[in-house]
């Protein structure tokens, strides 16, 4: 009598490996590691920009801070990797009356880019009357929101009181 082994032979073996492998290499193209990561940038970056909107309508309804002329500086952008709120130091620059908190009684640090290079910066400028924030998107899902945001630069995220001044 004839025993027949019960498995699976090496070509079958190897087929199944080769089918997963291809599998999970469409799946890999399909779900682009890239643009997900891209993605999550562009989301801490909305959240930060929607949170730094709200310290300074509050701070300014407030009169915690005075808003200063930024024409002409250099130093406004989180490119610089300063986080402080005082005013003088940070990014965003402002004037804190006499017996006032300031911006570090809304927001305990202003945000630095996720990436923080030289393309992917957050850009303030301000005049007496008004503010505007921007930040350049990565994720090519996110075209759209620069386009659509009510400012004068379709290549960039804007928020804040007056649009145009960026």
């Amino acid at each position: 009598m004839i025993r027949k082994e019960k498995g699976f032979t090496l070509v079958e073996l190897i087929v199944v490996i080769a089918i997963i492998a291809l599998l999970a290499g469409v799946l890999a193209l399909v779900i682009n590691p890239a643009q997900m990561l891209a993605k999550g940038r562009d989301s801490k970056r909305l959240r930060e920009m929607d949170t730094l909107q709200s310290a300074l309508t509050v701070a300014l309804t407030e009169q915690e801070i005075v808003l200063t002329d930024t024409s002409g500086c250099t130093t406004c952008t989180s490119a610089s990797g300063t986080q402080a709120v005082d005013g003088t130091n940070g990014w965003i620059k402002f004037t804190i009356p006499a017996t006032k908190t300031g911006l570090a009684k809304y927001l305990p640090a202003v945000p630095v880019d996720p990436t923080n290079t030289t393309i992917y910066v957050y850009t303030f400028a301000s005049t007496i009357t008004g503010y505007e924030i921007n930040a350049v998107m990565e994720s090519t899902d996110n075209a759209t929101k620069m386009t659509t945001d009510g400012g004068n630069d379709a290549a960039a995220y804007e928020v804040g009181t007056s649009l145009t001044i960026i």
